[in-house]
């Protein structure tokens, strides 16, 4: 994985995962359940977590009687995972995502990628690498920020009521410096991009969901009820075959 991306995940890692709460802060928990809903029963599956962070979710999908080998290119973030989120069916690899991954090929059931792929400089190379380690059939399964939206501003109205978003320049891809838990680096590239990489390895999407978060959750946090007017998110599931 490029350095400077790297780099940049190794500084923020200790506030990214106290801020996440194990998947537990607001917008987690809206792409999660999307994610869990196309993983389905896990039990007895070889799961590849592909840019596992924390490895909060690599616990979690072992808890459910998966065999994870969970990878990440962030020596603090594995650290924190070794430190935190450990478990008999799990285990931890340092790995660079925008490279070739050192597994065997058709090795997995199952490769989950949480939050990834608008984080990496490319992601050819890293689909292709997803669907060689992909039993036949198998599943690739991830979540992103959704492109058409999320780095644009709403607008609001006179009782500074959120609104709608401006779309501009959606179809530029770009990288652009956030800063949600310190300074990270995120590479806006259309839907389109994704889905081009995904035909090129002869895997096809079989199911797409643009989350919104539960009742229960907005009763909790009324003020973000404008999920409900533009999705933040979203997360597809491909198939080998």
């Amino acid at each position: 994985m490029r350095t400077d991306s790297i780099n940049h995940w190794d500084i923020v890692a200790e506030n990214y995962s106290e801020e996440n709460h194990q998947g537990k802060n607001f917008h987690a928990q809206i792409y999660l359940a999307a994610v869990n809903e196309l993983l389905g029963d896990v039990a007895g599956k070889h799961v590849l977590d592909a840019g596992c962070g924390d490895g909060f979710f690599s616990l979690e999908l072992a808890r459910k009687g998966a065999l994870v080998t969970a990878i990440d290119g962030s020596d603090a973030m594995l650290n924190i995972a070794k430190r935190r989120h450990f478990h008999g069916n799990l285990q931890y690899n340092k790995m660079d995502l925008t490279g070739e991954l050192t597994f065997e090929n058709k090795l997995f059931d199952i490769v989950v990628a949480n939050m990834l792929l608008m984080d990496i400089p490319e992601i050819e190379l890293f689909i292709f690498e997803v669907a060689r380690v992909l039993k036949r059939p198998g599943d690739f399964i991830f979540s992103i920020t959704h492109p058409c939206f999320f780095l644009s501003d709403w607008e609001e109205d006179e009782n500074n009521t959120k609104r709608y978003k401006k779309i501009v320049n959606y179809l530029d891809e770009g990288v652009e410096e956030l800063n949600f838990w310190g300074k990270t680096l995120h590479y806006h590239r259309p839907l389109s991009s994704y889905m081009a990489a995904l035909e090129k390895t002869g895997m096809y999407v079989s199911s797409f969901r643009e989350p919104i978060p539960p009742r229960e959750l907005i009763e909790l946090y009324p003020e973000q009820e404008y999920h409900y007017r533009i999705p933040s998110f979203v997360v597809i599931k491909a198939k080998s075959i």
